[in-house]
């Protein structure tokens, strides 16, 4: 039997997660998500503006790292966690790290939107590699075997709530206390 040993750097699951918006708080918008059954694709910081849905190859017990307070403008301890294998039969790939110029010489146009800035000959470095991103063009359905993520128990409360104690989702789980960091 040939079987290949998973990288210990990667997660069996993805992780996409929500930000407050002008209209909205970050739980309302995971809210929104699990209600309509898909993670709709943006283009905001995405090269070429195609609209994708971005997520996390990253374990849960290193998910602090990437929702410290300090990066909370740019992500929130809300979301939704899926099965790697789904999203890439989904479409679903890792992202490739390039400076902007290598990108727009190797790559077409309508391929950018695969592509993060990567240039270490920068003053301050810009260096994402550790969000281990991946991309999907397009809307990405949730499954039912997905899991909500949320920043504590009072929040797991508020989505039963809302779903009259059955989210459509395979469960909630809150982020606090897996990381000291939260």
């Amino acid at each position: 039997m040939n079987r290949t040993l998973p990288d210990p750097g990667s997660a069996p699951i993805l992780t996409h997660f929500t930000r407050a918006s002008g209209r909205a708080s970050a739980l309302d918008n995971l809210l929104a998500i699990l209600a309509a059954g898909v993670i709709r694709a943006a283009s905001r910081m995405v090269s070429g503006r195609r609209g994708v849905v971005c997520l996390f190859d990253a374990p849960l017990a290193e998910l602090g790292a990437l929702l410290a307070r300090r990066n909370r403008r740019r992500y929130e301890p809300f979301g939704v966690a899926i099965d790697r294998r789904y999203a890439f039969q989904a479409g679903a790939r890792p992202v490739i790290y390039l400076p902007p110029g290598e990108a727009h010489a190797l790559l077409p146009a309508s391929e950018l939107w695969r592509t993060v800035s990567f240039d270490l000959r920068r003053t301050p470095a810009v260096d994402w590699t550790f969000e281990r991103e991946w991309r999907m063009a397009g809307d990405l359905a949730v499954p039912p075997e997905a899991v909500a993520i949320v920043e504590n128990w009072h929040d797991v409360d508020a989505v039963f709530d809302r779903f009259d104690g059955q989210p459509p989702c395979a469960g909630v789980l809150p982020l606090r206390g897996l990381s000291p960091s939260l």
